[in-house]
């Protein structure tokens, strides 16, 4: 009876530890929660204008310490292509799109102005060839050593460790070789994505589903890489709107044909996949390029401030 009697007290006790030892591995109470909050917060991606504070924190600090070298190198937002400018690693495949522009040669052509007008490439280029050296050893460093990192696709990857490019981003983001890593890891996270797209076999009967459209089209490509190039070769020596017409009429029928024969659906299923799976493997460096750049982001505001704060007589600095 005794025995009866205490069970559920110990029945009750066993529980009530269990509890508090979950409490303890759940967070222990409110300061592990925010903890944890911040945590996440840390690791999230920053936003488009966050991207673009940070960016512009980095032109600023190269801007200061090619001056302090002597050289001169002006603050620019990067080329801002055109909306219609769209990305097609496997063929257009989307007709509306062609029949509009083409294989997007009007805003390709309306980059390589903007990059052509580019002050810093104007100045580089109207240096001497002695001072341009100078100048570009001050902005790169002497060689491309001191930093090294493996890409996805495999390729290595080396810059240097000096230069005013690798002092701003010391300043921002304090652990240089840390923030070259993920940074190689994170730009090389498509071409990885796409290389492992190409070289699946549902692609490739894709391709050739593809290519024999074409050839009944009376456009005998085997690939939309060839049926690009073949785009570029018939607009060569045209006048731009004859040339974006010749690009146009192939470029709905390559879409045409991706869609007809399936690899527009094939290519992005897949490209979907191995899209997760490369993230997956790099989430790593994913999530520490994502906390470097949170990190950064308060000295990177306090920087473009700064450089932006309107002077006595009224205007910005730039």
């Amino acid at each position: 009876m005794r025995r009866g009697r205490t069970a559920p007290v110990a029945l009750a006790l066993t529980a009530a530890l269990a509890l508090a030892l979950a409490g303890c591995a759940d967070g222990g109470g409110p300061e592990r929660g925010r903890d944890r909050a911040a945590e996440r917060a840390s690791a999230a991606e920053p936003t488009a204008d966050q991207s673009r504070v940070l960016a512009r924190a980095e032109q600023i600090l190269i801007s200061r310490c090619m001056s302090a070298r002597g050289f001169t190198y002006a603050v620019t937002a990067p080329v801002r292509e055109e909306g219609a400018a769209r990305s097609f690693p496997y063929g257009v495949d989307d007709v509306d799109w062609a029949r509009a522009h083409g294989y997007g040669g009007r805003a390709e052509r309306a980059a390589a102005v903007a990059r052509a007008a580019d002050p810093n490439q104007l100045y580089f280029h109207r240096l001497p060839a002695r001072e341009r050296a100078a100048a570009r050893t001050a902005l790169m460093g002497a060689s491309p050593t001191g930093l090294s990192a493996t890409a996805p696709t495999g390729m290595t990857l080396t810059a240097s460790a000096d230069g005013c490019i690798a002092r701003a981003q010391r300043t921002l983001y304090g652990d240089l070789p840390a923030w070259f890593r993920v940074k190689v890891v994170t730009m090389n996270l498509r071409p990885a994505q796409e290389e492992r797209v190409r070289r699946d076999a549902r692609y490739a009967q894709a391709v050739g589903r593809w290519a024999a459209c074409m050839a009944e089209a009376g456009r005998p490509y085997a690939s939309p890489a060839d049926s690009r190039q073949a785009a570029a070769a018939l607009a060569e020596g045209l006048p731009p709107d004859r040339a974006d017409a010749a690009e146009t009429a192939l470029a709905v029928t390559e879409a045409t044909c991706a869609t007809s024969s399936g690899l527009g659906r094939v290519s992005r299923a897949l490209d979907r996949a191995y899209g997760e799976e490369v993230r997956t493997r790099h989430q790593d460096d994913v999530t520490l390029g994502h906390r470097l750049q949170n990190a950064a982001l308060p000295t990177a505001e306090r920087v473009v401030s700064q450089y932006d704060r309107p002077t006595s007589s009224g205007g910005s600095r730039e």
